[in-house]
């Protein structure tokens, strides 16, 4: 039987990598290159988690689309008057900005595995900050009165290094259950660590060897 040689496809066009870049909110464990390139799986790294923002980070889009919505109904009673232009003008410029500002948001997706945190964001320039779990000295839980009433949360990482790109976590959805996600994962990588340590230090154990006897006449 010949083998026939693979056909290999080219590589996609710079504008649908780009397209398929801004259509990647959230990571897929199995489609995701910045992700995958940092997960371990043969190694038992799984994906225990993942955590977008919070629909309450995305409020200025809504408030900035009612004051156009506003400043043009002021616009159709008073169409002469330039001051009344200039302000739709400057409306639209501002749902334009609160528009890029979602989406920067709606880019910015917490991953928590069994052994470490991640940190996607960015949108032209990919982010991915990491820090493994048996790092985290101290976490921090923040819950204001309006993240109690929607239900959202802030979190302040503690490391050795101090990785500022995974310091502050803010608009976690759900942050309670994300907050024992992550103390579970940190207790089995200790008890984990811990029983790698003992059977490291474990002293060879030669009772079940059968007994030797001295090579005679020597």
């Amino acid at each position: 039987m010949i083998d026939r040689p693979a056909i290999v496809s080219a590589p996609p066009l710079v504008a649908t990598r780009f397209w398929r870049r801004l259509r990647e909110p959230f990571p897929d464990p199995e489609n995701h290159v910045a992700l995958n390139k940092r997960l371990n799986p043969r190694s038992g790294e799984r994906v225990l988690q993942i955590v977008p923002k919070h629909v309450a980070v995305y409020w200025p889009l809504p408030a900035a689309m009612l004051a156009s919505l506003g400043a043009l109904v002021v616009l159709l009673f008073h169409w002469t008057s330039a001051a009344a232009q200039l302000f739709w003008l400057v409306s639209l410029v501002v749902v334009v900005m609160a528009a890029v500002r979602a989406y920067v948001e709606w880019r910015d997706v917490f991953v928590v595995t069994n052994w470490r945190v991640v940190r996607l964001s960015g949108v032209l320039t990919a982010r991915v900050a990491t820090m493994p779990i048996n790092r985290i000295l101290d976490m921090t839980m923040t819950r204001p009165l309006l993240g109690r009433i929607v239900g959202y949360g802030h979190f302040v990482f503690e490391s050795a290094a101090q990785e500022q790109g995974l310091r502050e976590i803010k608009f976690v959805p759900n942050i309670l259950a994300v907050d024992r996600q992550i103390n579970n994962a940190v207790n089995k990588e200790a008890r984990r660590r811990e029983r790698l340590l003992v059977s490291r230090d474990r002293p060879l154990d030669l009772s079940d060897e059968e007994p030797t006897e001295p090579i005679r006449g020597l």
